[in-house]
């Protein structure tokens, strides 16, 4: 291997190395509808801020999201209209990325 060959990929390590998320965390959040409750709080656990957001249904069932927002804590999830009542009837998927 050439020293210049060398250097490429050098510099294309670093370059992904450069896209790699500083932070990452994810995974299944369960709560329990009360049939009048529409936003929920997921602990994301980043050090601050995602930049990146992500969530979803994880099961059947459940009335669509309108939308989520994010904070130094949470993932706040607002549903269009409130999950019925029960017991862990509510299970978000998520994911939270800092880059």
């Amino acid at each position: 291997m050439t020293p210049e060959e060398y250097n490429r990929i050098i510099d294309a390590l670093d370059e992904l190395d450069g896209r790699a998320p500083a932070e990452l965390n994810g995974g299944i959040a369960t709560f329990s509808g009360d049939g009048t409750t529409t936003s929920f709080q997921i602990p994301h656990g980043l050090s601050t801020t995602p930049t990146i957001a992500l969530v979803g249904k994880a099961i059947s069932g459940l009335p669509d999201i309108d939308y989520w927002e994010v904070d130094t804590t949470y993932i706040i999830v607002h549903f269009k209209s409130p999950p019925s009542s029960g017991t862990d009837n509510i299970k978000l998927w998520w994911l939270a990325i800092r880059l």
